[in-house]
């Protein structure tokens, strides 16, 4: 009987202990849970002081901040770093509260801490970013910025950091180093410009020279060369589009039409097109294998068919242009304006060049009456023609020579 009350008590103690133990279980999973749950719902049941609390204390001094200030938020902060101290998140809120609470020793050393951690946290980034500004290191701030907006590359507060680093040459030196990289947040440079000022427009232009050819394409530039236009910086605009949208030696922007798509909208200084159905344009190759705009009217007046956005200084400049495949009289239907606006009175026909079939030019004086131009081919109706390498250059006046 003895051995048998031994054994009945013993499977008792077994009992209550695997009882105690899978309640323990349980009150650490709620617990557990709850504080996961905390991360994403501040004010839902959570335990703060327990030794795995660090997602309830994170999140309980996220919002003490908001409500009470910083100073109230430190103790939790520190007890979320002292049930993960290896949390740079945790560290980064710490040093948050330390820094809004103008304790700036104690910010700098949590800062410290969860740089050394990892640099994914937004807040660590900034703190670097400003001690580097308030340093005069250009180098390093410019490194922290990348590293910011390669994480958060729509972070709120993006342009506001651009600027600010950028507001120096030295600053937009090295800030042109990191974007040769080609970082994904370089595209929204050139991409979301909608409410920057001129000030910033300029350093964006600047830093797009210092960076050069290869990180933006053309069609990433469109915006901000649209804005420029919009502003009425239009030599800003052109240099920002003839970086980035490899044009030829000529003055004209894709005189080979090599680059001509007729189901995009165009805009900035690409080739427009005569809309609203009066006018059939189409791709082409001629014999050569040179690309050309087959061009029609179909209505019953002459139409600007095809036109461009030129920024040009005064002076004299010839045009050239070839129509392939097209016969004389109806090539000869072809009428070109240089002109502030599209304006047919202003328009004339071209000279055929001597000994180069199908080849015309025309030469126009430019004044300082508008800083940019519409090159425009008028077309007549009924006269179906083939458009290609168009030019425009600079000449010399003759009393120059």
């Amino acid at each position: 009987m003895t051995d048998a009350a031994s054994r009945g008590r013993f499977d008792l103690i077994r009992t209550v202990v695997a009882v105690v133990g899978l309640v323990g279980l349980a009150t650490a999973a709620l617990l557990s849970g709850s504080d996961r749950q905390s991360r994403e719902f501040p004010n839902s049941p959570s335990l703060v002081g327990w030794p795995y609390d660090t997602g309830a204390a994170r999140a309980k001094a996220a919002l003490a901040f908001v409500r009470s200030g910083p100073e109230s938020a430190i103790g939790c902060a520190r007890r979320a770093v002292l049930s993960d101290p290896l949390s740079a998140q945790a560290v980064s809120i710490l040093g948050r509260s330390y820094l809004y609470a103008q304790h700036l020793p104690e910010a700098r050393q949590a800062f410290e801490v969860s740089g050394q951690l990892g640099w994914r946290d937004d807040m660590t980034q900034i703190y670097w970013l400003d001690q580097a500004m308030q340093d005069g290191d250009y180098k390093v701030a410019a490194e922290r910025l990348d590293a910011l907006l390669r994480q958060s590359p729509d972070d709120e507060n993006r342009d506001k950091f651009v600027a600010a680093v950028a507001a120096s040459p030295e600053g937009r030196a090295a800030l042109a180093v990191r974007l040769k990289l080609a970082p994904d947040w370089a595209r929204r440079l050139s991409t979301q410009v909608d409410g920057l000022p001129a000030d910033q427009l300029l350093q964006r232009i600047d830093l797009m020279r210092r960076t050069g050819k290869g990180v933006w394409d053309c069609a990433a530039t469109e915006p901000l060369t649209q804005k420029l236009i919009n502003q009425g910086m239009l030599n800003e605009a052109q240099s920002v589009w003839r970086l980035n949208c490899e044009p030829s030696n000529s003055l004209v922007y894709d005189g080979g039409f090599e680059h001509f798509d007729t189901l995009q909208t165009t805009s900035a200084f690409d080739w427009q097109i005569s809309s609203g159905g009066d006018a059939d344009v189409a791709l082409n190759r001629d014999g050569a294998g040179h690309q050309t705009l087959a061009l029609e009217v179909i209505s019953t007046s002459t139409l600007p068919i095809v036109r461009q956005l030129i920024v040009l200084e005064p002076g004299h400049y010839r045009l050239t242009w070839r129509t392939p495949a097209s016969p004389r009289a109806q090539a000869r239907a072809v009428r070109v304006s240089l002109s502030c606006t599209p304006d047919l009175s202003r328009a004339a026909n071209g000279t055929p060049v001597p000994g180069r079939p199908d080849t015309w030019t025309q030469d126009f004086e430019i004044d300082g009456e508008c800083p940019a131009r519409q090159l425009v081919f008028w077309l007549a109706p009924r006269s179906p023609i083939h458009l290609g390498d168009v030019s425009l250059e600079e000449v010399e006046d003759e009393a120059d020579d």
